[in-house]
């Protein structure tokens, strides 16, 4: 848990660390300057707790934190905004979790409660999860320890295994076998359910691969969660083209 200083800091800082660009726009309007995009839906994702946790998933599934931010428990549609470029071919831009259908007044930045408030942060930067193998996942915190348990005992049967080689390469290839559509061969997204239960992870290919990508949670009029978005492309960005 953050500490109470920490927090002070947050509440005095928050509105400076908000989304500049309108990220609802990704998946209600066909073009965003030079770039038109398409929405990609890859199925619903169970949050029991709300509890959210963003990460890589063949890297830090079994460890990563969960925001401070929470959303009310329920099963919720995941659509992924494909940028289509010439230039760099189809990209996952945006992903987001619809909590509901009201449209978002602002976007408050995902946080831990461990990121440094003192930074100074230019126009540009923004605190968020790492990417070190090219793919992003979204899941409860509940689901997190469900994935850990299975993992275990996975491991206590077969030596040396690792989640890439021994599960998700296999299940990824299955999903562009069954739904080749904005995905490359190897496979670019999957939403999996744990074995046994009925929490599922939903994995996609992160925009630009390794690298630093925010979440921000999207506030209605009413200062009510209605969205939840991983940013990986700025398509405003004219070097996006």
């Amino acid at each position: 848990m953050p500490s109470k200083e920490w927090l002070t800091k947050y509440e005095s800082k928050k509105e400076s660390l908000r989304c500049k660009i309108d990220l609802d726009a990704y998946f209600t309007e066909n073009k965003i300057g030079k770039i038109n995009l398409d929405v990609l839906n890859i199925g619903k994702v169970s949050f029991p707790t709300g509890k959210i946790i963003a990460c890589d998933p063949l890297i830090e599934l079994e460890d990563a934190p969960a925001y401070i931010q929470n959303i009310p428990p329920g099963n919720y549609n995941v659509d992924i905004s494909v940028a289509l470029s010439e230039k760099f071919g189809d990209r996952y831009s945006c992903v987001k979790v619809l909590i509901n259908d009201n449209k978002p007044a602002y976007y408050d930045l995902g946080v831990i409660g461990n990121e440094d408030l003192d930074e100074e942060l230019e126009d540009d930067e923004y605190f968020g999860f790492c990417v070190d193998a090219g793919m992003g996942c979204i899941l409860d915190e509940s689901t997190q320890a469900a994935f850990k348990e299975y993992w275990e005992q996975r491991c206590e049967k077969e030596e040396g295994i690792d989640p890439y080689n021994d599960l998700f390469c296999d299940l990824l290839e299955e999903s562009y076998d069954k739904y080749p559509k904005y995905q490359r061969e190897g496979g670019d997204w999957l939403n999996w359910a744990i074995p046994e239960t009925e929490l599922n992870i939903p994995i996609f290919a992160s925009g630009w691969g390794d690298g630093v990508y925010p979440v921000y949670f999207g506030y209605d009029d009413n200062d009510e969660i209605c969205g939840v978005y991983i940013l990986f492309i700025d398509v405003t960005d004219d070097t996006f083209d």
